[in-house]
């Protein structure tokens, strides 16, 4: 039987040596369920990097940089080591691998960085998936040997106020397949993922936890532990204490449980290390996380929900937005028109010169008397499009629009998606991968 141990290692400073040597403490005392031998992945938590908007949200170089000291000095015949990742959706990923500092590691270590968008995928089987019967992952996901995942520590309104390893799973996967009932669903599919991709290690940057607005463009705090755990649920039950939060009312951990993976409940974990829990818990029950209903976001917009309500979906997405324009341009709050914002289909009448429709369950909303209806359509809309929308709509400039980023998305990234396409056209191959087992 699988022994459930997470490692809470005090850190106080984005320093390599110090962080290899707490890994290193914390293998001596947490099992692994397989060696760390021959194909090894990485796979970080970088949906965005930008070195003027996006500072906090994602996994720091300094801890990638001890990971691999570690697979260096513990790996018994490793074969590779490939750093796997698909940021988020219009940004590609070899531009955050370089703004977040990566590039340079891949020279000093000589591990590849395997940007999905643009290089070989193949297709796996989830044989107890219940939205996806199959995914499209990596070729060195599908391939692995043993898998070290290495998630921020951060808040995200798109899942109840909370990202840790399970959430990581989503960058596994390809854009379209990710859009794939990122809904009210979004627990579910989560899980689902576990299927390709079940870490066997998991080490969590939380030197920094980024806190309380847009995933992405999110600021932070020190709370200067590093995380160290063997299993994704029992990591993520530990990592929500440290948050104040009930892991147990957190969907997609009660999901996973419900599900069979991970410990049944937290007792079942042993927590060690020098980092009591209740350090990190004096410093977030300070904090807003930003996670609330998207009506309750103050701003000039009349927001009206109606159903379903998707926190994984229109309803988060929205607010996603909302947070990303608050953390890093207040004043275009004020510049919002006072105009009525429905988001999921509304049954009462709605009157108004003009009318803002989010997703297409809002479309349906059978009683709206409106001048002008402006739609944002998609189940649900991504943040490119709301951004575009909004811009050319209303006049309002998201953080995200800027030279480097307009460049990223609408010029590098239809180049890397093509590439994408035309090296899966040659080199898909024509069996389906299976996964390898949980080594319990």
């Amino acid at each position: 039987m699988k022994t459930f141990a997470v490692y809470l290692g005090t850190c106080s400073a984005y320093d390599p040596t110090g962080i290899a040597g707490l890994i290193r403490r914390a293998l001596e005392v947490i099992p692994l369920s397989r060696p760390m031998t021959g194909r090894i992945v990485v796979k970080p938590n970088l949906v965005m990097a930008h070195p003027k908007i996006a500072t906090e949200s994602f996994t720091r170089k300094e801890v990638i940089e001890g990971i691999l000291r570690t697979v260096a000095e513990k790996g018994a015949a490793v074969e590779c080591v490939q750093l796997v990742e698909k940021s988020g959706l219009g940004v590609t990923t070899a531009s955050m691998f370089r703004w977040a500092g990566y590039n340079t590691l891949a020279r000093e270590y000589g591990v590849r960085l395997w940007a999905m968008e643009e290089n070989p995928r193949v297709r796996v089987v989830l044989e107890n998936g219940r939205i996806h019967r199959h995914v499209s992952v990596a070729r060195p996901m599908a391939e692995r040997d043993f898998l070290i995942f290495a998630p921020k520590l951060k808040t995200n309104v798109l899942t109840q106020g909370f990202s840790g390893a399970l959430k990581l799973n989503v960058g596994t996967i390809d854009s379209r397949e990710r859009l794939h009932h990122h809904d009210r669903d979004l627990p579910v599919k989560i899980v689902d993922l576990l299927g390709a991709a079940d870490p066997d290690l998991i080490v969590t940057d939380g030197i920094r936890f980024a806190f309380g607005g847009n995933q992405m463009t999110q600021g932070g705090t020190d709370l200067g532990v590093v995380i160290v755990a063997n299993d994704a649920v029992a990591h993520d039950m530990v990592a929500a204490r440290l948050l104040n939060l009930d892991p147990l009312r957190i969907d997609h951990i009660r999901e996973a449980v419900d599900r069979g993976y991970g410990p049944a409940r937290p007792e079942q974990i042993r927590i060690l290390g020098d980092y009591p829990v209740e350090r990190a818990q004096a410093v977030t029950s300070r904090l807003d996380f930003g996670y609330m209903p998207v009506e309750k976001f103050p701003c000039n917009f009349r927001i009206r929900s109606g159903t379903p309500y998707c926190t994984g979906g229109c309803q988060g997405i929205f607010l996603d937005w909302l947070h990303m324009i608050r953390d890093r341009k207040p004043g275009v709050l004020g510049r919002f028109p006072r105009i009525p914002v429905l988001i999921g289909k509304v049954t009462d009448r709605v009157e108004a010169k003009r009318i803002l429709l989010v997703g297409d369950c809002a479309a349906a909303s059978p009683d709206l008397r409106a001048g002008r209806i402006v739609r944002i359509p998609g189940c649900p809309p991504t943040h490119k499009r709301i951004i575009l929308s909004m811009m050319l709509r209303f006049f309002l400039i998201a953080p995200l629009v800027r030279p480097s980023l307009i460049w990223d998305g609408f010029v590098l990234y239809p180049v890397k998606w093509l590439k994408g396409r035309l090296v899966n056209l040659k080199f898909r191959p024509s069996r389906w991968f299976p996964i390898p087992d949980s080594g319990e």
